[in-house]
This record gives C-alpha cells, sequence and structure tokens, in this order.
C-alpha cells in the first residue's frame, strides 16, 4: 500500500475522490471511483495513466457519452435465481445494456491497447435489449405488442368497458328518483352509480361502497351485472398474459446474467475512466512523466482543491536535493505546499492527471507518509506532541530510498530548542536512508541545518515587504522570517512592547533576522523586477497582436475599398460605352471608336487600376471557390445537392430540402446556380424575433441521427422558439435503443429557457418523442 488511511486524510485525498464520484454516471461507476485509492504496481499504474490520457483524447475527437444506468447485479442474481422481475426492473437492465453498447461503439472510434483490455470482454445483447425495450416503454409499463394475445385482450377490455359505462351511464340518466346523480364512478374496478341512502330499497344491485358522510351508496345495478363481469374477466386475462411476459423476459435476463454482468462491469469502468478524464478537463490537469528513480519536479502545480484561487507553485527533489525545508510566516502557504506535493503523487499513482505545467515529473515511491495537522486525544491521554512522536517512530522504522515524507510544523508542541534538536536528527537519519521529504517549520535551527547540508535546501513562502500579506508563492533556495515583529506592529501592537521583545532578543538572532529581513527584500526586489519585465513582456505580445489584428483589419477595409472602386470602374465603363453605343445608333455619320483608341482605353483603364491597388490578387480577397451562407452545394456523404444555411467554421449546416443535417465542409462543393439570399430583418430586437417567429417549427425530426448531430439542429431550433414566443415543442428522436432520446433530454434538462422536459404519451408518439415547455 502506497499511503496509509491517516496520510491520505491529511492530504485530502477525500476531496479529489468526491470529483471524480461527482462526474460518473452510473451507479457501479460511483461505487468504483469511491472506491480508488493510489496503485502500489508501477505497471498498474502506468496503465492507468495510459487509459485516462486515451480516454480523454477518445471524449475530446469524437461521439463518447456514458448513460445513466443502474448497478444491475442484483436484479440479474435474482433472475438468475429464477424470481420474476417487475417491468421497471427489467427495462432499467435493458437501459444499462443499451448504455454499455452505446459506450463500447463509442470506443470504436479510436481504439487504443489500454481501452482494448476494458471492452475486451464485452458482447452485444441486441437481442435481448430489442425484446425489452419492444415489450416495454420507458415508464416501465407493458405496451400492447409485447405479445399478439396481450394486444388482442386490451383490445376487447376496451371495447368490454365502454359497453359496461354505457349501460350504467343509460341507468344513471333513467330519473330514477333513488339515482343521487348522474355520473358514472369506479368502485374495485366495476361501474357504478350513486343511490339515495334512503331510496335503497327501491334500486336493485351491489352495494360497493359508501360516501363518507353515508347519505350516498355506490350501487352497481344488476342490469349491468354481466357487462362489469366482462371487464373483470378481462382485466385477470390481461395481468395473467403480463405475468407470463414478465416472466418469459426474465428467465431470458436471467439466462444471459454473467455477460450482462461483464458489459455493465465494463460501462462502469468506461464511466469513473471518463469522469477522471471531466475533472483533469475542469483542472487544466495533464499527466504528469513517470520516472523510474525516486524524484519528483513540480512545475507551476496548482492546489487540486482550491480552483480559481490557486496560486501556482514549483518544487523539487532529486540527487542533488533530497530534503526540502520550508520556513516563514503563518497562513503563508507552506502547508498548501506540503498536500500539493502529496496529492500530486497520490493522484498519479490513481490514475489521474495533475493541475500543473508540462514537464512535470513523478518517481517511482514504494511509501508516501504524512504528518500534517494537529492529533491530540483526550481519550487517549495523548498530547499534540507525543502523536507527532509516534509518527515519527513509523516513519524512521519504514523509510528508505522510495520513501517520501511529509511533515507539516517538525519539531513542534514542545521546548522550541528540544524539538529543533529532534527534528535535526530526524532529518539527519532520512537523508542517511536517502528518503525524499518535505518539512516546514519556523525554527532557525533547522534552516541553518538546510543552509550548511549537502543534499537539503531551503525554501520560504513569500510575503509583501511593505505590506507583510502573503502572496502564496514559494521562493526555492532561501529561508523564511518569522516577521512575527513587523506583523505585530501592523496588529496595532503598542511600540514600547515591540521595543522590549526586541532587546529581549538575543543579539545573534536580531542579527539573524536582521539578515533574513535583507535577503527577503532583496528577493522581493528580484521577483518584482522578474514580474515586471514578465508583465513587459505580456504587454509588448499583446501590442504585437492588436497591431497584427490593425493591420488584418486595414488590409480588410482596403479589400472593401477596392472591391466597391472596382465596382464603381466597372459600372462607369459600362455606362461609358452604352452612351457610345447609344449616340453611335443616333448618328451612324459619327465617327466610331478605332481599335487603336480601344487599346488606349484600355491600358488607360488598367494604369488607374494599378494606381487604385484594383490589381489580381489583392491581399485580402476571397478565394473564388470559397463556400457562403446561400450557396447551392453539392454533399458527398449523401450524393445530394442542397443549400448551405449554416457555417460553422470547419463544418456547416446544409440544408437538403426539409431535411438539415451538420456535415464537414470538406464534403461540400459548390455547383451552379443562383445563390439563395437570406432575408435578414431590420432593426433589432422586434425584427429578430418576428424572422424567428416566421421560420420557428413547433416540431422537429431527428429520427437517424447520432447526438452529437442532432444537438447543434436542437440547438438552433430551441433558440429561434424563444424568441418566436413558443409555448411547447416536439421533438421527434424515435425510440431505437433509446440512447438518442435520452441524451437530448439531457442535454435539454440543461438548457436555459426549458422549464420541463417529458416523454409523449401514448396520443403524442410514446417514447419516441420528448414534449419541450419552454418558459413564458
Amino acid at each position: 500500500m502506497l499511503a496509509d488511511e491517516r496520510t491520505l486524510e491529511a492530504l485530502d485525498f477525500a476531496g479529489v475522490l468526491a470529483r471524480v464520484v461527482g462526474a460518473t454516471h452510473t451507479e457501479r461507476g460511483r461505487a468504483l471511483a469511491s472506491a480508488l485509492a493510489p496503485l502500489s504496481d508501477f505497471d498498474a499504474i502506468r496503465r492507468e495513466q495510459a487509459a485516462t490520457a486515451d480516454i480523454r483524447e477518445l471524449i475530446a475527437g469524437a461521439d463518447f457519452h456514458v448513460g445513466r444506468a443502474i448497478d444491475t447485479a442484483s436484479l440479474t442474481e435474482a433472475a438468475a435465481l429464477g424470481r420474476m422481475l417487475g417491468s421497471g426492473e427489467i427495462r432499467a437492465v435493458a437501459e444499462a445494456m443499451s448504455a454499455a453498447a452505446a459506450a463500447y461503439k463509442g470506443t470504436r472510434a479510436r481504439p487504443t491497447e489500454t481501452i482494448g483490455a476494458i471492452t475486451a470482454a464485452y458482447l452485444p445483447l441486441n437481442e435481448i435489449v430489442r425484446g425489452v425495450t419492444d415489450a416495454i416503454d420507458e415508464r416501465g409499463t407493458v405496451t400492447d405488442r409485447a405479445s399478439p394475445a396481450l394486444g388482442r385482450i386490451r383490445r376487447n377490455l376496451i371495447h368490454a368497458q365502454n359497453d359496461a359505462r354505457d349501460r350504467v351511464g343509460s341507468i344513471a340518466r333513467s330519473g330514477n328518483r333513488a339515482i343521487q346523480d348522474s355520473v358514472v364512478t369506479l368502485r374495485d374496478g366495476r361501474y357504478v352509480v350513486p343511490i339515495k341512502a334512503e331510496f335503497s330499497g327501491e334500486f336493485a344491485g351491489i352495494v360497493h361502497d359508501t360516501s363518507s358522510s353515508g347519505q350516498t351508496l355506490f350501487v352497481e345495478p344488476l342490469a349491468a351485472l354481466d357487462s362489469n363481469n366482462r371487464v373483470r374477466t378481462l382485466r385477470l386475462e390481461e395481468e395473467r398474459e403480463v405475468s407470463r411476459i414478465l416472466e418469459a423476459l426474465s428467465r431470458v435476463i436471467g439466462g444471459a446474467a454473467e455477460q450482462i454482468e461483464r458489459n455493465v462491469e465494463m460501462l462502469a469502468r468506461l464511466d469513473v475512466l471518463a469522469a477522471k478524464a471531466q475533472l483533469a478537463r475542469s483542472m487544466d490537469a495533464r499527466p504528469a512523466e513517470l520516472l523510474d528513480e525516486p524524484a519528483v519536479a513540480i512545475l507551476d502545480g496548482r492546489h487540486p482543491l482550491l480552483g480559481d484561487r490557486a496560486v501556482p507553485q514549483s518544487l523539487s527533489l532529486d540527487d542533488e536535493t533530497r530534503l526540502l525545508v520550508i520556513s516563514g510566516p503563518n497562513m503563508g502557504g507552506k502547508t498548501v505546499a506540503l498536500k500539493m506535493l502529496g496529492l500530486f503523487v497520490a493522484m498519479t499513482y490513481t490514475g489521474l492527471q495533475v493541475p500543473a505545467a508540462h514537464g512535470t515529473r513523478i518517481g517511482r515511491f514504494e511509501r508516501v507518509i504524512a504528518d500534517i495537522g494537529d492529533e491530540q486525544s483526550i481519550v487517549e491521554n495523548a498530547s499534540t506532541f507525543s502523536a507527532h512522536l509516534r509518527r515519527m517512530r513509523e516513519i524512521l522504522a519504514e523509510a528508505d530510498a522510495r520513501t517520501l515524507v511529509l511533515v507539516d510544523e517538525i519539531g513542534g508542541g514542545t521546548e522550541p530548542t528540544a524539538g529543533a534538536a529532534l527534528a535535526v536528527a530526524f532529518l539527519e537519519r532520512l537523508l542517511a536512508v536517502r528518503a525524499c521529504a518535505i518539512v516546514t517549520t519556523h525554527a532557525t535551527e533547522l534552516k541553518l541545518f538546510a543552509h550548511g547540508t549537502p543534499g537539503v535546501a531551503n525554501a520560504s513562502v513569500r510575503f509583501d515587504p511593505r505590506t507583510f500579506a502573503p502572496t502564496y508563492h514559494l521562493d526555492i533556495g532561501a529561508p523564511g522570517q518569522s516577521l512575527a515583529f513587523p506583523l505585530a506592529r501592523a496588529m496595532g501592537i503598542e511600540d514600547g512592547i515591540l521595543a522590549r521583545a526586541e532587546r529581549l532578543l538575543e543579539s545573534r538572532d536580531r542579527d539573524y533576522e536582521a539578515a533574513l529581513a535583507e535577503l527577503g527584500q532583496r528577493n522581493a526586489e528580484l521577483q518584482g523586477e522578474r514580474d515586471a519585465a514578465a508583465r513587459a513582456r505580456t504587454a509588448a505580445e499583446q501590442r504585437e497582436g492588436e497591431a497584427r489584428r490593425a493591420r488584418e483589419a486595414l488590409d480588410r477595409e482596403r479589400a472593401a475599398l477596392v472591391e466597391k472602386a472596382q465596382e464603381q470602374l466597372t459600372k462607369a465603363l459600362r455606362d461609358f460605352v452604352a452612351e457610345l453605343a447609344r449616340r453611335a445608333a443616333e448618328n451612324a455619320s459619327r465617327p466610331k471608336v478605332t481599335a487603336s483608341q480601344s487599346a488606349l482605353m484600355d491600358r488607360s483603364i488598367a494604369a488607374m487600376r494599378r494606381d487604385l491597388g484594383i490589381v489580381p490578387g489583392t491581399p485580402g480577397a476571397a478565394p473564388s471557390d470559397a463556400l457562403a451562407v446561400g450557396d447551392r452545394v453539392h454533399v458527398a456523404s449523401y450524393d445530394k445537392e442542397g443549400v448551405l444555411a449554416e457555417d460553422y467554421g470547419e463544418s456547416a449546416l446544409v440544408a437538403l430540402g426539409a431535411l438539415k443535417t451538420v456535415v464537414p465542409k470538406s464534403e461540400l462543393k459548390r455547383v451552379g446556380g443562383p445563390r439563395v439570399e437570406k432575408q435578414r430583418p431590420r432593426g433589432d430586437g422586434g425584427g429578430a424575433r418576428l424572422e424567428a417567429s416566421t421560420r420557428t417549427m413547433a416540431e422537429l425530426d431527428v429520427r437517424g441521427r447520432r447526438f452529437v448531430d442532432a444537438q447543434p439542429l436542437v440547438e438552433r431550433w430551441l433558440d429561434d422558439a424563444m424568441l418566436g414566443g413558443s409555448g411547447e415543442l416536439r421533438l421527434i428522436h424515435g425510440k431505437g435503443t433509446g440512447m438518442l432520446g435520452r441524451g437530448l433530454q439531457e442535454f435539454l434538462r440543461d438548457y436555459p429557457g426549458v422549464k420541463s422536459v417529458r416523454y409523449g404519451d401514448q396520443n403524442e408518439g410514446d417514447g419516441g418523442v420528448t414534449i419541450i415547455e419552454l418558459q413564458g
């Protein structure tokens, strides 16, 4: 085991795991993510890192998506033992199988060795999924098409219900004085009429219920007894047929239980990898380079739990520097740097990427041991210092050349001189066994030890020399000041007390603090100069970029002016030639333009064009074969012609008749025919709403598309609908495996302006349609 629970708890490793768990989509994936821990097998660590990198690249460049899925283990086990599953349970198992199939298909877009090892056990179970989805809908209801017998029974049941309701309704409207109301109601599945209690003896029938007041009886008329019995009989037949269907589907699931579990296990592992990749993307993380030697080098590392508040830190331990002693005032970031290094090692060994710059390297350690925080216990009669001593004993017993030790406030909790002496002896032992360690301290003795001992280096947290506010930057090579007196003065302690305290401080300590203050001031000045140089360099780069953009804007403006001048010149020449032709037609006796005169005019026009810069190949001019919105194009993948409707950069939205689809521009070729001009409304918001309302459809059909192709169409459709003031929309995605519908519903639930999302009812298209209600 790389690290014990105490170390992981001290490093806040659970906080990182919580973010991984929160990015999962499956129940089993969440369980696997919760159980993640640093590995000790370095080959396994390399494989996990490769798998995380592969899945992140897959997500970035392919249509890979992990759908939501339950943990099927208990249900498949029950089915294998012969228990009949409920319709909702069977549907949930099928959706988990469908999610596994979709995830497996997504990995085929960019197969890799690491992903292939995870998906090797997968086998498609399409027939089972199809059988379940045909028989049970998204709500867990057995459908009429589950079997011919069930469809026939339900049709007969509808006829029988209508007949019984009509018969009882005619009795209720007969005008009999015993009848309370002409409304037909149901009691115990039988149609009844409300009868006044005082006339119960005058009405022939069977009492099924009474009102809360006892004044009304709900009576089934004897004349409707046969009709109600027919309804009851058909309901029993329906229940038996539904049970038969569920038993058959449960047997199928039980027979494939082992393979279903292998497929769901694959889905869960891919889910965890995708969660790792999602966390890496959110933290702008990257994989650390893995080294065989026990060493570590962090470049611009950011604590993964601090988010935007994290200040980049760089530190390293290698053959030359085995121990690093970080000193400086409290609240300056010493413990944050300590925990960051430990977390980076633990994360890397768990297959996670780390938020640091390229070039970050993490070596091969067999043990990471941390002693961070106050662990005193009244129950165990253990003080803070004794708890640290016990931990120190454990560290010394296990430390070797492949051990990373992290100790906060080493030697603290006791008399300072004795604590510092123990700490020096402790560090000397670690140095002797070639262990790597980072410790924090306030002790001057440890700073001097680090300064004068080969293999040990000082580091300090930086403070502003004027305000004494922490900057949370780490400076390697210089010890930190305590800043006790400046901080006390800044906090308003009386000058007399501070003067007395300074006199009580030994001269050697005063000289040491003065030297540290001077060194700190010089370091701050140097760092300020470096920061100023970096800002100047950034500003220069920014000005260069602005100048480049300005030059490009001027080139575009010049090109526009050239184009306008060309149009005006062409029009003037056209008008001139037309005028010459008109005058020649009026008076044929007038002298005509000779060939030499025409040539002279052509040369003059060419000279004018050169003077104006109107020459072929004008910089900034658009290529003649560039595509534009409204162009008629041929789509290679569909072998059809359409109109380019929207330009998305590398891809475009093309209208092929009533169908609109997103295709790469590489598949498009402009064909002849007039350009279809897009009418733009005048004015601002009102015109935009008018345009949207004229083109918005209350219904969109995306059947047969992948999620990645359907999403931009749905997004544009929603935007137009919101501008047009639509209230309810109908999205047709079909049923199939259900993945497209579920993916679009997840997208819609998070979309601003969408009030509610639901599947259509039986009259609206059932599970193949999603009904969207927009906010008013």
